[in-house]
């Protein structure tokens, strides 16, 4: 995964538009824009993912592990902010 990934996912941090882990994914109120999960989350939880995906209508992507996401100690991040996620999601693709 490139840098400027990492980088828009660092200023949906410190944004504050980024919900971090599964069950917080889960019961996020708030419109998600974009869905990242790593290679290593289970079949079980990146199915759940999916499906909240295509309820929320929005994209889905695999990734790498990331730093930021071990720190936390999760593996799926959504973000909330429609332009950040827009600029990750064309930089994924």
């Amino acid at each position: 995964m490139n840098g400027k990934v990492q980088t828009y996912i660092g200023f949906a941090i410190k944004k504050g538009s980024a919900v971090f882990g599964c069950d917080k994914i889960k019961l996020c109120k708030k419109r998600m824009y974009a869905i990242l999960y790593t290679r290593t989350l289970s079949e079980n939880s990146s199915s759940q993912l999916k499906r909240i995906g295509e309820r929320c209508g929005s994209p889905i992507f695999e990734i790498d592990d990331l730093e930021i996401l071990q720190k936390r100690n999760c593996k799926a991040i959504a973000i909330c902010d429609k332009s950040l996620a827009k600029a990750i999601s064309e930089n994924l693709m």
